[in-house]
């Protein structure tokens, strides 16, 4: 199974992506939403790890243009650093959500839940 994480977070997505390959799925990457839209041009993927705070395209935009104008159905999990207080409607269209900081552990047990549903 593929999955795309869009983060502009390097280090982090890096350590993801160590991560969910040793737990058996394939990983791509995007450092922003907009470079997160070119990758769907020649990648379908089974999930899409999405930070909401980035630069130039961020993930409530991407996520809008995903379910309104892509008219995509692929399961988003939105990764967020605000606070679950913080979290506004915006991230509607989202699967889940996971805040961040997580346990990598715990990550991967959320992406099996949305993949083995």
């Amino acid at each position: 199974m593929k999955i795309l994480m869009i983060d502009d977070d390097n280090e982090l997505r890096i350590l993801v992506s160590i991560y969910i390959r040793a737990a058996g799925y394939e990983m791509f990457q995007a450092i922003n939403g907009q470079d997160g839209k070119e990758k769907l041009k020649t990648l379908i993927p089974d999930l899409i790890i999405l930070d909401m705070m980035m630069p130039v395209l961020d993930g409530i935009g991407f996520l809008r243009w995903l379910r309104q104008d892509a008219k995509s159905n692929i399961p988003v999990l939105a990764f967020t650093s605000m606070n679950k207080s913080e979290t506004n409607i915006e991230i509607i269209g989202a699967t889940e959500i996971a805040f961040k900081p997580i346990e990598l552990d715990e990550l991967i047990k959320q992406i099996d839940g949305i993949l083995k549903e």
